[in-house]
C-alpha cells in the first residue's frame, strides 16, 4: 500500500501499515444469512490502537433484485 488517509480528511497511514480482513457468514434468527466483513488497520507510527471497520451485507433469498448491466467506456 502507498501512504494515504483512512478516511477523507482523516487520520493518515504509512506505507508500513498492515491491513487484515475477516469474512464471516452468520445466520439470522428469522432465517437467511449475513456476510460480515471486518477490516483492521494497524499502523503504530500514526495509530495508538488498531482502526477497525465492520460492514454487513444481507444475502437475498433469490436473485430477483440483482440486475447487472455492462460497463461502457465514455
Amino acid at each position: 500500500m502507498r501512504a494515504g488517509y483512512l478516511r477523507k480528511n482523516g487520520v493518515p497511514y504509512s506505507e508500513n501499515a498492515t491491513v487484515t480482513e475477516y469474512f464471516d457468514i452468520a445466520p439470522l434468527p428469522a432465517g437467511g444469512q449475513v456476510l460480515l466483513v471486518t477490516t483492521i488497520v494497524d499502523d503504530p507510527p500514526y495509530l495508538q490502537q488498531p482502526f477497525i471497520v465492520s460492514s454487513q451485507f444481507k444475502k437475498e433469498s433469490d436473485g430477483s433484485k440483482w440486475d447487472p448491466t455492462p460497463c461502457t467506456a465514455k
